[in-house]
């Protein structure tokens, strides 16, 4: 029986079709390979698009800060900030010249541009709807940048013992001061009296100033001067290498070389080379004549050889101008600080982490609150006894950016100032102020502090314990019989923000210090020594209308004097930005007396002429001067708005700006964690909007919330507490 067989496999059609079925699902995948490969192209080239619109908004935020410091060269920030045509301020505006369509607008946080010397500008960018914001910190020139700046390179004609009150022997009848006056009060390359006829008392016309008879002082290696160093006028520098004296490429000189930096045609400057006179230079510099000798010098000062023997010739830089008076800062004080009359004693203290400072004022009948001492009294004192002179205690916590104005005694015939509201209410019309009291036949402005601290610092004695000394010679012209000036004697441990500013002179009696230095138990062969610690947010500034000197008392026989102790002087710490507005900073007596060692200075010192502050060791004192690089970033209360310098941008940063919709309503913290845990939340404030009365803005806790009804650039400005240290914050805000 024959048997069939089963096949096993697929007919022929069967077979066909799942062939069919699997090429159509690889179709599938590669086609849906094709889609996945063809979106992650099209996802790489997206991003190129938005790279490219991004690099446009950052440089349309470089043109918004580049317009901002066009306008800032050559106007006032409340000139900029209340043009109307400046449409930037209000909305967004084309880039000039740029085809792309990119736009910018900008804001700008002008608010502490007194206190503190800086405005903020914020800018952004936008380009196809992708925008990002610059921050730049606008600063201006000013004498803070330099840790020693001078108008005038030599003396005031009026510092005591530089010129004879003398009248000069000829016939001409003016004393030696006051041909110095007339002769020696401009640049030396400036044209202008140069010689004077004694026998006519006529003044002769040259083309600089008379070098044999203006007084010099030099720089010389074995002084320090660390940080940049400027003088409007030409130096006088030791024939020697100055390496350990100045830094390379730090010292500059605004003594012309060429008519574009200010050569008149018929000028005599400076050459490239060699822009500073030679202390070797003997043209009459080795002593201080008694009439003048010669006109003037031609090229002849020069020295004659051709290798830069200081290895540190000053290189060019413009004229920076000092303010004409600290007369702003007046007003500031009266408006938020402390305004104090007559001859002033303050002591600065450190005390459980707190600042104070101790105070004696006797010529003062009224202050405002917080300035007279926590139990509302006045600072008069007994005009019949001035031992029983009042010393306050002032605490200062309570102020911010604190400026302290000493003012001369009011007098009856004086206008009223409208500015100082302590003006009228200081007025003597009757009887003698208390520091105007003869005491010992001598009619000095005695100061005699109360507080047991302050009087540890004399010696024992039944002497008047007081400022200046009832012991000092009573024929020095440091004190003469301007007993109602207003005069400061000051010396500390200082906590804070503060400016001091005198309407005459600032006498620095000891240490002037921050109160947190880097190594406190440094010694004085130690290079930190009186070196504030970085970290410090303390600062004080100085600014004398007249003279600003470190306090020396000497008898009439130029020995030191009983009651003041000597250590006092030794070695002294100053951690401050000192300006001496029209004349100079110098010590008492500085070549007489015993050598006080050297001066410490970590910060700034200008003036309008060159004061000296001793001769080598035999007298006074060196100079050890380091400029504070805190300087750079935190100024003196309103010490920088006494310059009269264009702003310009210092430096530059990217943000992120928060954005919210027009009419939309947003609340944005103000602290983030970690790095604010533990701080808190003061001062929030709307410093910048695009149109004045379109922002409702308000503050709960650590938030503020925004709704604007334009769009534009907001700013909101606060501060951050932890622990003692403050900080400043910006928050930018687009509307769009």
């Amino acid at each position: 029986m024959t048997r069939s067989r089963r096949r096993l496999l697929p007919p022929v059609d069967d077979d066909r079709g799942v062939a069919l079925l699997i090429v159509m699902a690889w179709g599938l995948l590669l086609m849906g390979l094709v889609l996945v490969v063809g979106q992650a192209v099209v996802n790489q080239v997206r991003p190129s698009g938005r790279s490219e619109s991004s690099f446009g908004a950052l440089s349309a935020a470089e043109a918004g800060l580049a317009d901002i410091s066009a306008r800032m060269q050559v106007g006032s920030i409340s000139a900029v900030l209340g043009d109307a045509s400046n449409l930037a301020l209000r909305r967004w505006v084309p880039v000039p010249g740029d085809p792309s369509g990119s736009e910018f607008t900008y804001a700008m946080d002008a608010s502490r541009s007194g206190a503190v010397g800086e405005v903020r500008a914020f800018a952004t960018g936008r380009v196809n709807g992708v925008t990002r914001t610059l921050e730049a910190t606008l600063s201006k020139r000013s004498t803070l940048d330099y840790v020693y700046m001078s108008d005038i390179e030599t003396p005031s004609p009026d510092l005591p013992g530089a010129y004879s009150t003398s009248v000069i022997a000829g016939g001409g009848g003016k004393t030696s001061q006051e041909v110095a006056r007339t002769l020696c009060a401009r640049r030396w390359y400036e044209g202008g009296p140069s010689d004077y006829d004694r026998v006519t008392g006529n003044f002769i016309t040259g083309n600089q100033r008379n070098l044999k008879f203006c007084q010099w002082a030099g720089i010389f290696s074995t002084e320090r001067l660390v940080g940049r160093v400027h003088t409007n006028d030409v130096w006088r520098l030791q024939s020697t290498s100055l390496t350990s004296t100045l830094g390379a490429g730090m010292i500059t000189s605004s003594c012309p070389v060429t008519a574009a930096e200010g050569l008149p045609a018929s000028g005599v400057g400076c050459s490239v080379n060699r822009r500073y006179i030679d202390t070797s230079y003997t043209g009459g510099l080795t002593s201080w004549p008694s009439a003048p000798t010669t006109a003037w010098q031609g090229d002849s000062w020069r020295p004659s050889n051709s290798a830069d023997i200081t290895q540190r010739n000053p290189s060019y830089d413009a004229v920076l101008d000092l303010p004409p008076s600290p007369a702003l800062l007046k007003q500031r004080a009266s408006e938020t600080g402390c305004v104090f009359t007559g001859p002033t004693r303050i002591r600065f203290s450190e005390e459980g982490g707190l600042g104070y400072m101790y105070v004696t004022s006797p010529d003062t009948k009224s202050t405002a609150a917080g300035c007279d001492g926590a139990d509302g009294t006045t600072l008069i004192g007994s005009a019949a006894a001035p031992a029983t002179q009042v010393t306050k205690k002032v605490a200062l916590a309570g102020f911010t950016d604190l400026v302290i104005y000493v003012q001369n005694v009011r007098r009856s015939t004086e206008a009223d100032d409208p500015d100082n509201a302590f003006d009228l209410t200081n007025r003597w019309t009757s009887g003698a102020e208390p520091t105007c009291t003869l005491k010992s036949t001598k009619k000095y402005p005695f100061l005699v502090p109360s507080d047991t601290t302050d009087q540890a610092y004399f010696n024992s004695g039944s002497t008047n314990k007081g400022f200046p000394s009832e012991l000092a010679d009573p024929d020095s012209p440091y004190y003469g019989s301007s007993c109602a000036s207003g005069d400061l004697y000051v010396q500390g441990s200082y906590k804070g923000a503060i400016m001091l500013a005198t309407e005459n002179n600032i006498v620095v009696t000891g240490s002037l210090r921050d109160s947190n230095l880097l190594s406190p138990t440094a010694t004085t062969a130690d290079a930190n020594y009186g070196k504030p610690n970085p970290a410090s947010q303390s600062v004080l500034g100085l600014a004398a209308e007249k003279f600003a000197y470190a306090y020396r008392p000497l008898t009439s026989s130029a020995s030191w004097v009983g009651d003041w102790k000597t250590s006092n002087a030794l070695n002294p710490i100053y951690d401050f930005a000192l300006l001496a507005i029209q004349h100079c900073w110098g010590a008492q007596n500085h070549n007489l007396g015993p050598s006080n060692g050297n001066i410490y200075l970590w910060g700034s010192i200008a003036q309008k002429f060159r004061c000296a502050v001793g001769v080598g060791t035999s007298s006074g004192y060196q100079k050890k001067y380091s400029y504070d690089g805190r300087l750079a970033e935190r100024t003196p209360p309103y010490m920088l708005e006494l310059s009269d310098e264009p702003w310009g941008n210092a430096r530059v940063a990217e943000v992120s700006a928060v954005q919210q919709a027009i009419g939309e309503t947003a609340t944005w913290p103000l602290l983030f964690a970690p790095d604010d845990n533990g701080s808190t939340v003061r001062n929030v404030r709307l410093t910048s909007e695009p149109v004045a009365g379109n922002t409702v803005f308000a503050t709960s806790g650590t938030q503020a919330t925004i709704t604007s009804s334009v769009g534009g650039l907001l700013v909101v400005t606060y501060e951050v507490v932890t622990g003692d240290v403050v900080e400043v914050r910006r928050l930018p805000v687009l509307v769009d």
